[in-house]
C-alpha cells in the first residue's frame, strides 16, 4: 500500500481553520448530510494515497490541531496534495516540516534505517 515513489518523510501540524471545520472533520460520517459509511483503517489508508503525497498516519486530540505523517518528494508536494484533497485553507492550515530521522516500532524492520547528519547536528 506504500507508494514507493515517495521517499521523504514530513511531520505536518494542521490547525483547523475554524470551529465549524473542526466539528465537521470530527463528525462521524454516518451523521453527516448526506450520511456516509465509516471507512475501515485499510480504506482510509488507500484514500490517503494521492498524486503528490501520501498520508501515512494521523493523530487528533481535543485541541485545535491535528498531526499527520506524510511521505512525498518535497514539501511543496505535501501542500499540493492537501489542496488536491480540498483540505488546505478550507479545513486546515498547515505547517510542513521535513523529518530526516524516522523510526517506527510499527514498521518493525530488521534494516538499519536510522539516519544521522553527515556534519554536526543539522541535515
Amino acid at each position: 500500500m506504500l507508494n514507493e515513489h515517495f521517499s521523504r518523510h514530513f511531520l505536518v501540524v494542521h490547525t483547523f481553520v475554524s470551529e465549524e471545520a473542526r466539528r465537521y472533520y470530527l463528525t462521524p460520517p454516518e451523521y453527516r448530510d448526506p450520511p456516509e459509511e465509516r471507512p475501515t483503517e485499510h480504506q482510509w489508508a488507500l484514500d490517503a494515497i494521492g498524486e503528490f503525497a501520501q498520508c501515512m498516519q494521523t493523530w487528533v486530540g481535543n485541541d485545535d490541531f491535528l498531526y499527520c505523517h506524510w511521505i512525498a518528494e518535497s514539501e511543496e508536494d505535501v501542500y499540493r496534495q492537501l489542496e488536491a484533497f480540498d483540505l488546505e485553507g478550507k479545513v486546515v492550515s498547515s505547517m510542513v516540516n521535513e523529518i530526516f530521522q524516522f523510526m517506527s516500532a510499527y514498521r518493525d524492520s530488521n534494516q538499519i534505517l536510522r539516519q544521522y547528519p553527515e556534519n554536526g547536528d543539522k541535515w
